[in-house]
C-alpha cells in the first residue's frame, strides 16, 4: 500500500497562548479532492503556505509523499507540488506574455533558455484553462478572470502529484467556475492528482469534492462525501451571525433527512 500523499500530525502555528492552527491532523490519498472551508481568519491559507513550504509550523510533524518535510528535503518534496495563492487586487501586472507567466511554474525556471524544452507543457497547461489562444497575449492586458486561469495554468504546469488551491474560484464566473471544479475532479480521477482546495461555498464545490474538512483553528470535522455535517459544527465554526440556505441531498453535508427543512447546510455565508 502507498503511503498518504500527505499526513499531517498534531500541527500547530502561532503563540500558544492564542494559536492559529491548533492540533491539526490531517491524511490525504492520492487521488483524493479535499475541499477546506471556514470563516475568514480560520488558518485556512496559512495552512496551505505551510504545506507549500512557504511558513515554518510552530510544531507537529508534516510527511509528504511519505517523507518528513523538512528544510532538507523540502526542495525535491515542493518540486511535485502546484500552488495557487489567494489573488489580491494589489498584484502587480508582470509585463510578461501568458506563456512566461505559466512558465514560471516549472521546476527549472530560473534557467529560462530551456523553456523552448517545454512548449508542450506550457500549452497542455494553458489548454486545461482554455487559455491556449491567448498564450502570446499580454499578461497585463487580460481580464481578472483570465489572469486567475493563467495562474492555474502556473501551477498544473509541473504536472504536480498534489495542488494546493487558496480560493481558485475568485473572479470567475458561475460557469468557469463549474468548469474549474468539473477540471480538478477530472485531474483527481485520471492522474491520481490529489487537491486541497480553499473555498468559502460548500454548495458550489460539495458535488465535486471526495471529503470536506470544516477549520477554524482547529479542524472541527472531516465530512466525507454523503455525510451531514451537524449544526452545532456550523456554530461552532462561524457563530451565530450565519445564514444557512437549503440545497440538494447530493452535497457533502446535506443529509437526505435535512432536504425539506428551512435550515439545510448547504451554504453558509
Amino acid at each position: 500500500m502507498s503511503a498518504p500523499v500527505v499526513q499531517i500530525s498534531h500541527l500547530h502555528f502561532g503563540p500558544a497562548s492564542k494559536p492559529v492552527l491548533d492540533n491539526i491532523n490531517l491524511e490525504l490519498e492520492a487521488g483524493h479532492f479535499l475541499g477546506i472551508v471556514g470563516p475568514n481568519g480560520a488558518g485556512k491559507s496559512t495552512l496551505l503556505n505551510i504545506l507549500a513550504g512557504l511558513t515554518q509550523p510552530s510544531g507537529g510533524h508534516i510527511d509528504l509523499f511519505g517523507k518528513c518535510l523538512t528544510r532538507f528535503s523540502r526542495h525535491a518534496l515542493l518540486k511535485q507540488i502546484g500552488f495557487l495563492n489567494q489573488l489580491h487586487d494589489h498584484e502587480p501586472r508582470l509585463p510578461m506574455r501568458v506563456r512566461d507567466v505559466v512558465a514560471m511554474g516549472l521546476s527549472n525556471y530560473t534557467m529560462p533558455w530551456q523553456f523552448g524544452d517545454h512548449d508542450g507543457a506550457l500549452m497542455s497547461a494553458l489548454q486545461l484553462v482554455d487559455m491556449q489562444n491567448l498564450a502570446e497575449a499580454d499578461f497585463r492586458m487580460l481580464s481578472g478572470g483570465q489572469r486567475q486561469r493563467t495562474r492555474l495554468a502556473r501551477a498544473l504546469v509541473r504536472q504536480p502529484r498534489l495542488l494546493l488551491l487558496d480560493e481558485p474560484s475568485a473572479a470567475l464566473d458561475s460557469v468557469r467556475q463549474e468548469k474549474l471544479f468539473q477540471l480538478l475532479r477530472r485531474l483527481c480521477d485520471e492522474t491520481g492528482m490529489s487537491v486541497i482546495m480553499v473555498e468559502h461555498d460548500i454548495a458550489a464545490i460539495s458535488s465535486h469534492v471526495d471529503s470536506v474538512a470544516c477549520l477554524n483553528g482547529q479542524i472541527h470535522h472531516h465530512a466525507m462525501k454523503g455525510e451531514d455535517i451537524p449544526e452545532d459544527i456550523w456554530r461552532a465554526m462561524y457563530g451565530d451571525h450565519i445564514h444557512i440556505m437549503a440545497h440538494d441531498a447530493g452535497c457533502i453535508g446535506c443529509g437526505p433527512s435535512d432536504v425539506h427543512k428551512p435550515h439545510d447546510h448547504g451554504h453558509v455565508s
